[in-house]
């Protein structure tokens, strides 16, 4: 008899089948064409080091069971040189696709923001062009490509300009101090929003009631994001898209370019939880972890995000 799941190393599996599956995207040549730091090509493997390791199967305090949660890790797509990222894009479209067509949730770890682009491609080939998208970042990332490249700055300016979406786009907790007012305009004539990060740290007028049994109230920053949820209902599938250089450098330094505010660590956990529980986000992504500026402790912060994730995931009624 196989011993009963005591962390989470113990719920996976090597393959893509499963409630949610694990994707590395270790590549970072799309931080560097944008003049970032290279280093989240780790970003992958220093995760995986964590995820296994932090976080009981059974949380005490929040009474949440992950002993049926079925986790897999699906590999990182590999083979592409490190700078020709055209190909690891394409690779990255059909792992994400495959996930998908097995009915499990991509949470698909980079590496650079550009990453995204492709990962919105694939659930555009499996839902249709009416999906909802959340790009949780500092940065708007509407930057027109370099010389007809992708890099990490031009993920959503692709996908707004792809002719197959038609859905819902927002920005959240973007920081003014870090974006251009062109770029802010191109989101908003075309429809789309902005919720700025002084906005989303103030909690909404009217009460937002937390789907999460075990968190009695939500922070102003998950408050907003939850409300955000809401109004993608009417979307046939939902991507949550996480650059942890939205978190506040004094709890998350590990990034290519770290941020002397943003959300805290707290909202991040939170964020990730009602993802999790949410029944139409199909697919999250969460970019720019760099180990090589820090990795004890962002690394920790991206398995528990992870983790809350997970977490999120039990109140969706098929993981019973």
């Amino acid at each position: 008899m196989s011993a009963a799941p005591v962390n989470m190393a113990d719920l996976f599996t090597q393959s893509e089948v499963g409630h949610i599956a694990i994707v590395g995207f270790p590549f970072d040549e799309g931080t560097k064409r944008n003049n970032g730091r290279g280093g989240s090509v780790a970003g992958p493997a220093t995760f995986r080091k964590f995820v296994g390791k932090v976080g009981p199967v059974i949380n005490p305090e929040h009474r949440v069971d992950l002993r049926s949660l079925k986790l897999s890790d699906a590999g990182d797509v590999t083979g592409p040189a490190p700078e020709d990222i055209e190909t690891a894009h394409q690779l990255l479209t059909s792992k994400v696709a495959s996930v998908l067509a097995a009915n499990a949730v991509p949470f698909v770890v980079g590496g650079s923001n550009d990453q995204s682009y492709p990962n919105a491609s694939a659930l555009l080939h499996h839902r249709g062009g009416n999906i909802g998208v959340i790009n949780i970042d500092a940065h708007l990332d509407v930057r027109p490509l370099k010389d007809g490249k992708a890099h990490s700055g031009s993920p959503f300016r692709q996908l707004l300009d792809d002719p197959r979406f038609c859905g819902k786009f927002v920005e959240f907790a973007a920081q003014g101090m870090q974006c251009s007012a062109s770029h802010a305009d191109y989101v908003l004539t075309q429809g789309h929003e902005i919720q700025w990060l002084n906005a989303v740290q103030e909690m909404p007028l009217s009460r937002v009631t937390s789907p999460l049994s075990w968190v009695v109230e939500l922070t102003p920053v998950a408050a907003n994001f939850q409300r955000v949820l809401e109004r993608m209902n009417s979307c046939d599938a939902i991507f949550v898209s996480f650059d942890i250089d939205s978190i506040q450098g004094s709890d998350c330094p590990g990034v290519s370019c770290p941020g002397v505010t943003g959300i805290t660590a707290n909202d991040a956990l939170q964020i990730a939880a009602l993802a999790g529980a949410h029944p139409n986000v199909q697919l999250m992504d969460m970019s720019e972890f760099n180990p090589a500026v820090e990795d004890w402790r962002t690394g920790r912060l991206t398995a528990f995000i992870f983790y809350h994730f997970c977490l999120g995931f039990m109140s969706r009624a098929h993981a019973q």
